[in-house]
């Protein structure tokens, strides 16, 4: 599981793994020639409301440029700043995807978060674009709540500084809503119809593995598995480097 490229990434030994890549990013395009050569082929999972109109830019050729942005710090630029520049352009994720060894994956559509009293087991402290996303709301501190996937979480809507218990028949909408989006997306501007999933936030549950399975989608993916035989767990590249 790859996000932002850091150049110390080139230096692991990936030879007995399957890389994939989360969200869409400019890095994953660039460094594109430095991993063609990998044994297994490279699976781009992309949030497509996150990739823009635009030119390809140039890849690798020699010179290494500074990425490595956690995605706390991307997302906040895209989310808050309506900056994309960090995300691929249509046409790189065009290029990228007839290559032969490559294949593109969907991240779902919007990619966004809902408060929700569904807490982690390891509770981190909220990030600052989640937070600005409900305009730092004092409810959410009020309530005790955690911001979550918004497609695998119920949750509670927010409306004009208020909270609200979103209904099932809201939940399942939406997850519908988002997923014919991305679906349409990569029919409209890659040519085919995706049938592999990779959760945002690496949340899921058997309601959304459910729906999606019936819009066609076959292979899922996270970074963990839990009880889910269907779902495809993946280690985070970064516990490379740790260890």
């Amino acid at each position: 599981m790859i996000h932002d490229i850091r150049q110390e990434y080139f230096d692991l030994n990936l030879d007995q793994y399957q890389l994939t890549f989360d969200d869409g990013l400019f890095s994953q395009y660039y460094y594109y020639p430095l991993y063609k050569n990998h044994a297994e082929r490279l699976t781009y999972f992309i949030a497509t409301s996150l990739i823009q109109p635009g030119k390809a830019r140039s890849m690798y050729a020699g010179e290494y440029i500074t990425y490595g942005l956690k995605p706390k710090k991307y997302m906040y630029r895209s989310f808050i700043e309506n900056n994309f520049d960090h995300f691929m352009t249509v046409e790189e994720i065009q290029e990228l995807s007839v290559k032969s060894n490559v294949q593109i994956g969907v991240h779902s559509h919007l990619h966004d978060v809902i408060p929700t009293r569904t807490h982690s087991r390891k509770r981190k402290p909220l990030s600052k674009w989640k937070l600005e996303r409900f305009q730092n709301s004092p409810e959410i501190f009020r309530q005790d709540l955690s911001i979550r996937s918004k497609i695998a979480f119920q949750g509670f809507n927010y409306q004009e500084g208020l909270l609200y218990r979103r209904s099932a028949a809201e939940w399942e909408d939406y997850i519908k809503y988002d997923t014919e989006l991305c679906i349409k997306w990569v029919e409209d501007h890659l040519g085919f119809t995706p049938d592999m999933y990779c959760f945002p936030f690496n949340e899921h549950n058997e309601k959304l593995i459910s729906i999606l399975k019936a819009f066609g989608f076959k292979k899922f993916f996270a970074a963990r598995s839990g009880k889910n035989s269907e779902v495809l767990g993946r280690i985070d590249i970064d516990s490379l480097i740790d260890d």
